[in-house]
């Protein structure tokens, strides 16, 4: 599982197949529907090519709440979020980050 707002990486089923089975009652909370039924309510309703994404990402300290999403084109969402992997995957957990924002 690739989850990028959290930046990592994990082996969670042992086959495709495995996988498509587990994410069907998506016990594990994989699939964060919770979380976008609750977007939903909150009228954050996406559009084609769209996807969730964290104001502050959870690998910061960012929490899966509706406070903290906003809609963002899916290719822009992913690569900030590989940007910022590369940036941060050799860093020790507690590390401090300093992020600059430019133009």
């Amino acid at each position: 599982m690739l989850e990028v707002s959290a930046g990592s990486i994990a082996r969670i089923a042992a086959s495709e197949g495995a996988f498509r089975e587990r994410c069907v009652d998506d016990a594990d909370g994989w699939l964060l529907r919770p979380l976008v039924d609750q977007c939903c309510s909150a009228g954050l309703m996406l559009g084609p090519s769209q996807c969730y994404a964290f104001t502050t990402l959870p690998i910061f300290g960012g929490e899966y709440t509706v406070d903290n999403v906003w809609m963002c084109s899916c290719r822009d969402w992913i690569a900030f979020t590989a940007m910022m992997y590369s940036k941060t995957k050799d860093l020790p957990n507690g590390s401090t980050v300093k992020i600059v924002v430019t133009d």
